[in-house]
């Protein structure tokens, strides 16, 4: 008589419980005999050496077993040598286990040493990786019972051999209409103690330079400037302390002073700085900010304007009808009459006018308009690719009015 569904169905169902607990009882006997996955032991690896059984049996000895580099700048190369020595009875055997990555253990003078000899034993390294720390290290298997592997490790600082502070650009922020700006920047060396700044590099003539070297106490500054910036909140798990950052071995202040050569509107100028440094000689920043010249920009209503881009956001715009966004510009140090000479817009179909606004006293007001015309289609200028206004004017101190727009066409 053949079994029905129901009891195949039961007889499948206790024969899987009983796979399970057979499972769990051989996994649970594993982890109470090993506490943790087997592991291949030494005496299972042909290539090792392995202690005697019986004496006379050697005593490894290392003069030291870690060696600290200090600082040392990236995709530099380096070696160090251990020096092992047999002080047992017996011969001793020297066998190259397991390394990290980026440290190669080189060739040992021999892989046997007599009793009251010694060899070495040398480790290279290249560093690849931004730091600000590296590590590497290398086990040695022997046939000393008491000491069948010793662990060697090389570290050190990774330093930058010519960097700036701050990085990416040097700031004069919003220039006033009438006055000079300036900004302190800072070059140094992680790596070398005699750095020096022999010229700095701009063709420009709104920038002029002053150089100092830094004293002690400066130093100490901006080390203190480069461990804030870099500082990572503690581990909330108790991991390790984040490695420091190397010392600030030299450096100089370089005080950029701004005059009212800068062009009105927003700019980033490029400035190249060349030392005495062999390796790395010149580095490259931008000085920046904005200057806004004898004009001040105000949004009309409808319109917003970010001083600190010199863009104006025109927020949405409806394809189907005429849309019109615009400044006040007050002029000043001009009795002429302001006008614009010629107008460079991206996109084209943008139209900018300038035309007299009402207002009391001497001052001169006008209106600048951008006009969007009906039928556009859809269209969308960010902040990521915003649309560029290059006026020329009849003013002599701002001949020149760079600015930025963005806005979104909607069908």
């Amino acid at each position: 008589m053949r079994p029905g569904p129901v009891a195949v169905a039961i007889l499948s169902l206790v024969l899987s419980i009983m796979g399970v607990v057979w499972l769990t009882q051989s996994l649970v006997k594993s982890v109470v005999v090993s506490g943790q996955p087997p592991t291949l032991k030494i005496e299972d690896q042909p290539d090792f050496p392995k202690p005697a059984e019986t004496g006379p049996h050697p005593k490894v000895n290392f003069e030291e077993t870690r060696f600290d580099f200090g600082t040392r700048p990236r995709y530099s190369k380096g070696a160090y040598k251990f020096v092992v020595t047999n002080n047992g009875e017996a011969p001793l055997k020297l066998k190259t286990g397991r390394t990290t990555c980026q440290c190669t253990l080189g060739e040992l003078g021999q892989n046997t040493v007599a009793p009251g000899e010694s060899t070495t034993i040398e480790l290279s390294w290249e560093i690849k990786q931004p730091g600000p720390g590296f590590q590497h290290s290398a086990q040695i298997h022997t046939n000393d019972p008491a000491n069948p592997i010793q662990t060697l490790v090389i570290k050190g600082f990774i330093g930058a051999d010519l960097a700036v502070w701050p990085e990416g650009r040097w700031s004069l922020g919003s220039m006033k209409v009438d006055g000079d700006a300036k900004v302190d920047g800072f070059v140094y060396s992680q790596i070398s103690e005699n750095l020096k700044v022999t010229k700095i590099e701009c063709s420009h003539p709104g920038l002029k330079f002053e150089i100092n070297p830094l004293s002690v106490e400066d130093l100490v500054t901006l080390q203190a400037k480069l461990t804030n910036e870099s500082a990572e909140p503690p581990d909330p798990h108790g991991g390790d302390a984040p490695p420091k950052i190397p010392d600030v071995n030299a450096g100089a202040r370089i005080t950029v002073n701004a005059n009212n050569q800068i062009p009105a509107g927003q700019f980033s100028i490029p400035v190249t700085i060349h030392t005495n440094m062999e390796e790395t000689p010149t580095l490259s920043i931008a000085v920046s900010g904005v200057r806004p010249g004898p004009f001040q920009l105000f949004p009309l209503p409808g319109t917003i304007y970010r001083h600190g881009r010199m863009l104006i956001d025109a927020g949405a715009i409806s394809a189907s009808k005429a849309h019109t966004a615009g400044l006040l510009v007050i002029c000043r140090g001009f009795d002429d009459e302001l006008k614009l000479k010629e107008v460079v817009a991206d996109p084209s179909w943008i139209k900018v006018e300038l035309e007299p606004a009402p207002g009391d006293g001497e001052i001169r007001r006008y209106r600048l308009l951008l006009k969007f015309p009906a039928g556009l289609p859809a269209v969308f200028r960010t902040m990521a690719n915003p649309a560029t206004l290059k006026l020329r004017t009849n003013h002599p101190d701002a001949e020149s009015l760079n600015l930025k727009a963005t806005f979104v066409v909607e069908g």
